[in-house]
């Protein structure tokens, strides 16, 4: 498998992250662990610098050009709009790459122009062109896999499945697999009913490329070992859990031991919250705000008796008061899912971990209760 994609460093600060990965970089590992023979085609500033003997000890070819300056992007939290420094990257020469199968990623200081028979292009929502072949590329079959956003911004329609269809019958792709985050992807193959791959949970979830990955395992099953759309994205939605989990890759094809999630929520989400600090009433709204990117209607509540539209609470007990830990109770018995942000590990867990979810890791407490207000998930 040949990948061009970014080689870029990644810094977090809540969770502690500082790699060198980017979207080839990442894509190149998760394919290595797969025990793929990978070239990874990127834009480097050092050629011999020490930070690629991970890639060279994991067997990985490099095909490097020269860039002006190391580009890193810069997290709050994994969930926050990374910062990207130099903030004006300078654009290199477009690299070609020639070869049976290609994952293309979108990149920030350059192009990729891809010859091959079967392609997947993840355009990764920079400035790279929706459609594979507009930069001159070519390939027998094209699988474009992108987010929701991306598509309903570049098309005539916010429909994802008609959106989809727009690609393939313009020619500008075979397969478009469209990723919805925590409600799991949709499969529309032009050879193929329309299928609705699940996402499947995991204990915690680091999110810093989950995408990276899911399209290159796709790109693997689909790509090089000929399966079909529908079982290369079931496979990729597993390995995101498996690596959302431990933080690194699956060594081969994944049982379904995760749970799936359903594509639908069954409610709202209640977040408890104090607010009678700056950085509390910052937590509150950051919390609401990130929900709702991932799709969830949330809303802060300010009384223990909740609205039945409301199908699970998230609760941030910082700053509450000591009855919080009854309602809970209360709010857990009567069946409705709740999650705990414990970061000061300031809960009773012993009297509370049978009852709900605790977690330290915020992104992990959003998506747990986002999974909690889904649908039942089917396979």
């Amino acid at each position: 498998m040949h990948i061009a994609g970014g080689l870029y460093q990644e810094i977090c600060l809540h969770p502690a992250w500082n790699a060198l990965f980017g979207s080839g970089g990442r894509a190149a590992q998760a394919l290595a662990a797969l025990g793929s023979k990978t070239t990874l085609h990127s834009y480097f500033e050092n050629d011999h610098s020490i930070c690629l003997e991970p890639y060279l000890d994991c067997g990985i070819a490099l095909d490097l050009h020269l860039r002006k300056s190391p580009i890193a992007f810069a997290y709050f939290h994994p969930l926050s709009t990374p910062h990207l420094e130099p903030s004006n990257i300078a654009q290199e020469t477009s690299f070609h790459v020639e070869a049976d199968t290609v994952l293309r990623f979108g990149l920030v200081e350059g192009d990729a122009i891809v010859n091959a028979r079967r392609a997947v292009f993840d355009p990764q929502g920079w400035h790279s062109p929706l459609h594979f072949r507009e930069n001159g590329s070519q390939a027998n079959e094209v699988a474009v896999v992108l987010n929701a956003q991306e598509l309903a911004s570049r098309t005539s329609t916010s429909d994802i499945e008609l959106a989809a269809g727009e690609l393939i019958k313009a020619g500008d792709a075979t397969v478009v697999v469209v990723k919805q985050g925590v409600r799991g992807a949709i499969v529309v193959d032009s050879r193929q009913p329309t299928r609705i791959i699940p996402a499947f949970r995991s204990p915690s979830v680091f999110k810093i490329g989950t995408g990276d990955v899911f399209s290159a395992i796709f790109a693997h099953y689909w790509g090089s070992e000929n399966q079909d759309a529908a079982t290369a994205a079931e496979q990729a939605s597993l390995g995101v859990a498996y690596y959302a989990q431990y933080r690194d890759f699956p060594r081969g094809q994944l049982d379904r031991v995760n749970e799936p999630v359903g594509p639908a929520f069954r409610g709202s989400v209640a977040v408890w919250a104090a607010t009678d600090t700056l950085g509390r009433h910052y937590m509150l709204e950051e919390t609401l705000h990130r929900l709702r990117e991932l799709g969830i209607d949330a809303a802060h509540v300010r009384t223990t008796s909740l609205d039945q539209h409301f199908a699970a609470l998230l609760v941030l007990p910082d700053g509450l008061s000591g009855d919080f830990i009854e309602a809970i109770r209360e709010n857990a018995v009567a069946t409705r899912p709740v999650v705990v942000l414990d970061e000061a590990e300031m809960c009773d867990r012993e009297g509370l971990l049978q009852l709900v979810f605790m977690t330290k890791e915020f992104t992990s407490a959003l998506y747990q209760v986002a999974w909690a207000a889904s649908t039942p998930g089917t396979i």
